[in-house]
């Protein structure tokens, strides 16, 4: 089925085929797809033509490594010695020795734009470039029909896993409540731990502990506590949390990644709340600018979803306090390799097809703001982030219920 989607697409964009290289698992995209968890010691290349079965290119030494490419993906190996003789078997293995150069994809992103797909050197690229004259195109399109569509397993994955995080944060600020009620001392970093020992008792993996992040640290977007720094919970302060999750069950499991804003008393200042709201404005942009287009038949790029979403809060004055995308893919990996909600740090072409899933986290980061207005600056930090599921005909924010209003604590 893979195998078919990969000629599908090649054949509808008029390419000859794609060429996955890895070196020593440079290129994660070349080992999934052939179905490898490892590739040897030795370069190696896989060719799939718009038709026909795909063929390797292997070292001699590294026969045995290639026995368990998926059987889907398996087909004739080619072995070569020196590096001599790579290069002189590399055209006849893609099929360049018409007068017409191939047009083929490989791990290549122009100007570096992508580099979650950037996964071939300069040099891998001049060779094949040299030794077969073929043009390259970026395979980014490519990887996301093949690696970012989820099935309805990993999306029901992402359900549970979402399920779990939205349970978990809800009793993290319970914890942080109770003990501001009784005047136990608290702190960042106790709160983390507590996330995690909950991630734990839920048979949960993480590959990084959570964002617990008080007023100015939360302004610096990947704070995050440690037994070494962290700041204490105190009344009067606001909350950050950002936590991701997914099941163990399997290696497809997908992530589920939520950020939620409280505030450690009973009434949340106005300050606050005015940013809270032009972050859930920008939010709740570019999801209905998404979920129209998808309805209407289109299919927007990752790039104008995040203009949608830093639009509406330049228009509200903080434009200045932007430090990052509106999104990004999510999937077995926290950043997964679909299109990101990004015209800030790249600018990502790449279409929101059906199946894939993403983030939009849209926050605005003041480190100097004295929100409370007693003359003492805080700083704060808002962001709110829902996970998006793009179907073929809707889109499902998977993190419900999202957030409306800034939490009260007390």
């Amino acid at each position: 089925m893979q195998l078919q989607t990969i000629q599908d697409y090649l054949q509808t964009n008029h390419l000859d085929g794609w060429l996955l290289y890895d070196f020593r698992g440079q290129n994660s995209i070349a080992l999934s797809v052939a179905g490898l968890t490892s590739g040897g010691t030795r370069r190696w290349f896989l060719w799939i033509p718009a038709q026909g079965r795909p063929t390797y290119l292997i070292h001699a030494i590294e026969q045995n490594a290639f026995a368990a490419v998926s059987p889907e993906m398996r087909g004739e190996l080619h072995l070569y010695i020196g590096w001599q003789q790579l290069a002189e078997m590399l055209p006849g293995f893609i099929g360049a020795q018409g007068e017409k150069p191939l047009r083929i994809a490989m791990e290549y992103s122009p100007l570096g734009a992508l580099p979650y797909i950037s996964k071939v050197d300069a040099g891998t690229l001049e060779l094949v470039t040299e030794v077969t004259g073929a043009e390259i195109v970026s395979s980014s399109d490519l990887v996301q029909l093949v690696q970012a569509v989820l099935s309805p397993a990993q999306m029901e994955s992402h359900r549970r896993a979402a399920a779990h995080c939205m349970r978990i944060k809800d009793e993290a600020f319970a914890f942080v409540a109770e003990a501001l009620k009784s005047g136990q001392a608290i702190n960042e970093f106790d709160v983390q731990q507590y996330i995690l020992a909950q991630f734990a008792a839920a048979n949960l993996f993480t590959d990084h502990g959570p964002i617990v992040a008080v007023n100015g640290n939360a302004a610096v977007p990947h704070y995050a506590p440690s037994a070494e720094q962290h700041s204490p919970i105190q009344k009067g302060d606001v909350l950050l949390i950002d936590l991701w999750a997914k099941e163990q069950n399997d290696p497809g499991d997908c992530y589920a990644d939520i950020t939620w804003t409280a505030y450690c008393g009973a009434t949340v200042p106005a300050e606050v709340e005015r940013v809270f709201q032009v972050v859930r404005a920008a939010r709740d942009a570019a999801a209905a600018a998404v979920r129209e287009a998808i309805v209407a038949g289109r299919r927007p790029r990752g790039h104008q979803i995040d203009d949608i979403a830093r639009d509406v809060i330049s228009a509200a004055g903080f434009g200045h306090a932007i430090l990052h995308r509106t999104g990004h893919s999510l999937g077995p990996s926290v950043h997964w390799n679909g299109v990101n909600i990004d015209n800030v740090e790249t600018q990502d072409r790449r279409r929101i097809i059906p199946g894939v899933m993403f983030t939009l986290e849209p926050g605005i980061y003041l480190p100097d703001l004295d929100f409370d207005g007693r003359g003492q600056a805080k700083g704060l930090g808002i962001r709110s982030e829902v996970n998006c599921i793009a179907h073929e005909d809707s889109l499902e924010i998977a993190t419900g219920p999202v957030q409306t209003e800034v939490i009260a604590l007390l």
